[in-house]
């Protein structure tokens, strides 16, 4: 049965991404990859094993990368930066480091496989600013850093991040530096007390589902979140932005059936924790696990994001999950969500797998947030689909009861600006590779809200910036220099993402004029410059 239209092109293949494209991957590749991973890069998908803009290079011994890394650099501006690896931009890949046994040269041992889940994160200071060579020896089980760090393994304090901190701006209940959310040791674990409310959590649903991570020592790369295959059990190196990815691992999400005051408890060694409700109180129910799997998305006649509605229920198969929906045609867009509860993280796109002959679409999924889009595809014409889910790998197909029928959709070929500036009409930027702009005329001291689109489609490939994601302080506009793509720029003005709908940026001119707004969808950099400081042609420079 031939079900898919088109082909991917050769060129787009194992190619580079530059922010604006979803990976296309060959599906049986023969030739072995590595990926390095991490805040030792600037760009969005910093932490996407799937990229090919990832890929080390082949070395004598295994593959190497060459970096540049700044005293002034990585996180915080400290010069602490957290790395991994991949294999074959594959999630079940992955290689850590064990921080508490360390090699004859004062490193941490590399961890793969299944181990990888009760391992970390590298983390890393330098003092020097250059270029570092990265290398690693998956057969040999090695790596080294040249210049060589400093590397960090000591647990110097602790921090509970989330949605439990229900008094907190979405700006500030994830960030890992705010002195409230730091635990204290009190000789067996990690320990603070918070109140919750049935009522409370997540705003827009109010129904005491908590989601929340652990970090370490004020870093959120060096942290814990869920392992759905452990009661109560952690995974390690999983930090709001650096997901391991995986449908087996997410944040951690419990459910309170009372107001009260809370204990949460971390025990770092075992990978373990638990959350204890005061006395005479119900136990708060632990909501992660994998015990079902729902298809979310368009593909019922409306847009239907609700893991909750009985409609979305997959069946079980002898290796994953399956389902079968009569489809009108359009664009589409779907993700899987886990336990009918959508803070278990949804599983969306990673990469599309080039055509293996079949007919069948077929991809890689993960929960990459905040920069993961949801699988987009065109339905030509009416058709049933079938869509099966492998757990084992987090790979999906899609196949067609009409030949011809689906068309994936990856490339980003327009970006537009729509907001009030526009009437909420869209205007297609200018392109110059993955850097956009468009010129707009504005009234001082108006505030206008927006945001970007992809391709014209009806906000189902939106980028806007994200509250929770730790970069930027506020959704007003502030950066004014589109050179500024460094560490420092994205910490203190955000970057766009492509995690859901989320809230329109704003941004209120001081100045009467044509202002020039701006984006970089590998960086994620946004901004907008005043009419004194541009020159009104396709360039970007400043005067």
């Amino acid at each position: 049965m031939s079900s898919t239209r088109s082909s991917f092109p050769v060129h787009d293949v194992n190619a580079k991404t530059y922010g604006v494209t979803v990976p296309v991957l060959r599906s049986d590749d023969s030739e072995r990859t590595a990926q390095l991973l991490g805040t030792v890069h600037t760009r969005r998908g910093r932490w996407n094993p799937f990229l090919p803009d990832n890929d080390m290079r082949p070395s004598e011994h295994g593959f190497s990368a060459t970096v540049s890394l700044s005293g002034r650099g990585g996180r915080h501006g400290d010069g602490i930066y957290s790395l991994r690896f991949g294999v074959d931009h594959d999630l079940r890949k992955s290689w850590k480091f064990d921080l508490s046994t360390l090699d004859t040269a004062g490193k941490p041992t590399l961890v793969s496989g299944h181990d990888a889940t009760r391992a970390h994160n590298l983390m890393f200071r330098v003092r020097e600013s250059g270029e570092y060579r990265v290398d690693f020896d998956p057969v040999r089980r090695t790596y080294s850093i040249d210049p060589a760090p400093e590397y960090l393994t000591a647990i110097e304090s602790v921090q509970l991040n989330g949605f439990v901190w229900d008094e907190e701006s979405d700006f500030e209940k994830f960030d890992e530096t705010r002195p409230g959310h730091r635990m204290r040791w009190d000789g067996t674990s990690w320990v603070t007390t918070v109140p919750l409310l049935r009522d409370g959590g997540i705003s827009f649903r109010k129904d005491g589902v908590y989601q929340f991570l652990f970090s370490i020592n004020q870093n959120e790369d060096w942290g814990f979140g869920a392992d759905n295959e452990r009661e109560g059990g952690l995974a390690g190196g999983t930090g709001f932005g650096s997901s391991g990815g995986r449908s087996v691992h997410s944040a951690i999400t419990i459910r309170v059936l009372e107001n009260g005051n809370y204990t949460f408890r971390l025990y770092p060694e075992d990978f373990r924790f638990s959350v204890s409700a005061e006395e005479g109180k119900q136990p708060p129910q632990r909501l992660n696990g994998i015990r079902s799997m729902q298809l979310l998305g368009s593909f019922y006649g409306r847009q239907i994001f609700d893991p909750r509605d009985p409609i979305t229920e997959m069946q079980r198969t002898c290796d994953g999950w399956e389902k079968t929906v009569d489809v009108d045609a359009g664009v589409h867009v779907l993700n899987f969500a886990l336990s009918n509860e959508l803070f278990l993280d949804t599983m969306a796109l990673g990469a599309w797998l080039a055509d293996d002959g079949s007919g069948v679409l077929r991809g890689r999924a993960w929960h990459g947030k905040p920069n993961e889009p949801n699988v987009l595809l065109r339905v030509h014409e009416p058709t049933r689909v079938t869509v099966r889910y492998e757990l084992a790998t987090d790979e999906f197909s899609i196949e067609s009861s009409v030949p011809s029928a689906l068309e994936p959709i990856w490339k980003i070929e327009t970006l537009e600006l729509i907001g009030d500036m526009t009437g909420w009409e869209p205007n297609i930027m200018r392109r110059d590779g993955s850097f956009f702009t468009i010129d707009v005329a504005l009234e001082a001291g108006t505030t206008y809200g927006y945001k970007y689109r992809a391709n014209g489609l009806p906000w189902l490939w939106t980028f806007a910036d994200y509250e929770l994601d730790g970069y930027g302080k506020d959704l007003l506009t502030r950066n004014r220099d589109p050179l500024a793509r460094d560490w420092q720029a994205l910490r203190e003005f955000g970057h766009l993402t492509t995690h859901g709908n989320p809230a329109a940026m704003t941004f209120t001119p001081e100045d009467t004029g044509v202002h020039r707004f701006f984006v970089d969808l590998e960086t994620g950099l946004y901004g907008a410059l005043p009419p004194r400081t541009i020159r009104l042609d396709r360039n970007c420079s400043s005067e």
